[in-house]
């Protein structure tokens, strides 16, 4: 039995496991959500199939024993998509595994560029409160051993005290593609040369998303992630490139695809598409 307290045994739902269940969400994440009380209620074999399977296999060895790297990619993603019981819940979370509430404004943040205000009114009105009366956990070992933060990691020398760009910035812009990915992704090609200053204005978001501590790799983990939710192909591949130049393992990569799954299973297909032949080459 995990620590959720459900069983493998699909037929049979004991009272235990149902009080073990609810105390486990209450002690880690403040409450059990309405969606995961309704299948209590109603199909709990279903409940017990997405928990105690299927959530369990979705990540890898190394993540199950720091999987602070997942749970802050779920936040990123009901911050996108307005979901505000999860973000809460998830924030909740993130700190009970020690995270900042630096690194907490980090990952709103990269969520932020493509959340906008949309997105970010439910950050607002679920966990202003909560962030206001933060209270830092106790340090703990909580990242991957070989990630770190380095807000400089990003930087491609562009100077964004103008609005203004020239040729030069943009030849900078696609160094940094080059030395990081090996590769330039067609938007930036496209933008480049159609709308620089709009390329210019989002790089300037996207340098300076991670300033207060999160570690660099959570940003190819949380693009990928994202992206293999919206079946973003092109996506998928930035962000499969530049964790791998980070350092990032093919179990980490994996991770961040896999826990995807509420994109549905078709993510993992696109995925092999854009990135399968650098997943062969990291074997």
């Amino acid at each position: 039995m995990a620590g959720d307290g459900l069983t493998n045994n699909y037929g049979v739902t004991t009272p235990e496991e149902i009080a073990t269940f609810r105390k486990f969400y209450a002690d880690t994440k403040g409450y059990s959500l309405p969606a995961l009380e309704f299948w209590i209620d109603h199909r709990p074999d279903a409940l017990k199939r997405y928990r105690a399977n299927f959530v369990r296999e979705t990540t890898s060895v190394e993540e199950s024993a720091k999987p602070l790297p997942h749970v802050a990619a779920m936040l990123h993603y009901y911050a996108i998509i307005g979901y505000a019981d999860g973000i809460l819940y998830e924030i909740r979370l993130c700190q009970s595994m020690g995270m900042t509430k630096g690194e907490i404004l980090d990952t709103l943040a990269v969520a932020f560029i493509h959340g906008n205000p949309m997105g970010m009114r439910f950050v607002s009105t679920s966990s202003s409160e909560y962030m206001r009366d933060w209270k830092e956990p106790e340090p703990m070992d909580r990242w991957p051993a070989a990630w770190s933060f380095d807000s400089k990691a990003f930087r491609s020398g562009i100077d964004f005290s103008s609005p203004a760009t020239d040729a030069r910035e943009m030849d900078m812009l696609r160094d940094w593609y080059m030395t990081e990915m090996g590769e330039v992704p067609r938007y930036v090609q496209f933008l480049a040369k159609n709308r620089p200053r709009y390329l210019k204005a989002y790089r300037n978001r996207y340098e300076h998303a991670i300033s207060e501590g999160l570690p660099k790799e959570m940003m190819p983990y949380l693009l990928l992630n994202l992206s293999v939710t919206r079946g973003f192909r092109d996506g998928i591949r930035e962000s499969v490139l530049l964790g791998r130049s980070f350092g990032m393992t093919k179990p980490q990569l994996l991770d961040a695809i896999c826990w995807a799954y509420y994109g549905g299973m078709d993510g993992i297909s696109v995925a092999d598409e854009a990135a399968g032949d650098i997943f062969d080459q990291m074997d």
